[in-house]
């Protein structure tokens, strides 16, 4: 693997990890400190899980862009 599709690889896996610690976090702080009716709840994970999926459909694209340009790099050499 080329140095700059690993260092995409983990940055996109930082990001994807960071964002899912803050969305559990912020849940769990809004379930806690608001005590909101179970339904609320339910649509805020469900929020919180369309933000990952969108998220982590980017940083397939990205990474399918980073692959796909190193392939070109190593067509030309």
């Amino acid at each position: 693997m080329e140095k700059r599709l690993r260092s995409t690889v983990i940055t996109e896996s930082l990001w994807l990890l960071g964002l899912l610690v803050l969305a559990a976090v912020v849940e769990y702080s809004i379930i806690e400190i608001f005590d909101l009716h179970p339904v609320l709840n339910v649509k805020i994970q469900g929020f919180i899980g369309l933000l990952l999926i969108g998220y982590s459909i980017r940083m397939a694209a990205r990474l399918w862009k980073s692959f796909k340009a190193q392939e070109l790099d190593n067509t030309d050499k």
